[in-house]
């Protein structure tokens, strides 16, 4: 397969529109919003790569595509890491049974975009929209800096909100755009260890959900199917399961 020059990107838009498995990542890349790769083999294949790392291919996929696909992505080191995400039967079997891959289930949520009641808010927290002055306090795995290229891209391009301690001001949860297109916005949530069991993630990802409707857009949300914390989180701010994707990855 080929990589796409990026000021191409944009001619991919209706290729990223059809990735049933999932549009608002492919989206973005083809948008220009957030950073990611984009690669066609010639018959109307495309594969969109996230910066992430998600990536999910488009069109009509022969196995010469993915034995190549497995040889580039997965068979030789890359920049980072390659997780296939596919609602293909033909994708999973193809690559069942290959010792150095992995394949998961993912739960794949949308939202019916009526807000039920807001979560209430521990007295000892307080929220804060993410901005300059306070971005780089956010840590752990789940973060801005998990799917944006930069702190600029996403204050430019994306949104979330923050929740600290009115104890000592410390970082506690939150809650951000993972991935946004015209029409969705994937939403990312990570709590700090020692805040865990204060409602945060509900909390933030309720005022998410609320910013994200009041732009027009969709919320969605996604998960391993493993993930328990990630589904009551979602159910409890009224996400709805919409199907179960498979997720191929390196061991």
């Amino acid at each position: 397969m080929n990589k796409v020059d990026r000021i191409r990107y944009k001619e991919y838009i209706k290729c990223a529109n059809e990735c049933l498995a999932n549009r608002v990542y492919p989206l973005s890349i083809a948008t220009g919003t957030q950073d990611g790769d984009i690669y066609v083999d010639g018959k109307g294949c495309v594969l969109f790569w996230h910066y992430c790392g998600f990536a999910y291919i488009s069109g009509d996929v022969s196995s010469d595509v993915l034995e190549e696909v497995y040889q580039n992505f997965w068979g030789s080191d890359t920049e980072r890491r390659f997780l296939l995400i596919t609602d293909s039967k033909f994708f999973s079997d193809y690559y069942s049974g290959i010792d150095m891959l992995r394949i998961d289930k993912r739960i794949e949520y949308t939202h019916s975009g009526i807000l039920e009641k807001q979560p209430k808010l521990d007295d000892g927290f307080v929220i804060e929209r993410i901005t300059s002055d306070n971005i780089h306090v956010i840590q752990g795995r789940i973060t801005p800096s998990f799917s944006w290229n930069d702190s600029e891209m996403f204050l430019r391009n994306g949104f979330g909100f923050l929740a600290r301690s009115k104890e000592d001001g410390s970082f506690a949860a939150v809650a951000f755009s993972s991935a946004v297109s015209p029409e969705e916005v994937d939403i990312g949530v990570e709590t700090a260890e020692t805040y865990r069991y204060h409602g945060l993630a509900s909390y933030l990802a309720y005022k998410m959900c609320e910013e994200i409707i009041r732009q027009g857009r969709r919320p969605v949300w996604a998960h391993a199917e493993t993930n328990t914390g990630s589904q009551k989180t979602a159910l409890s701010v009224g996400f709805k399961p919409i199907g179960i994707n498979t997720v191929i990855q390196k061991k």
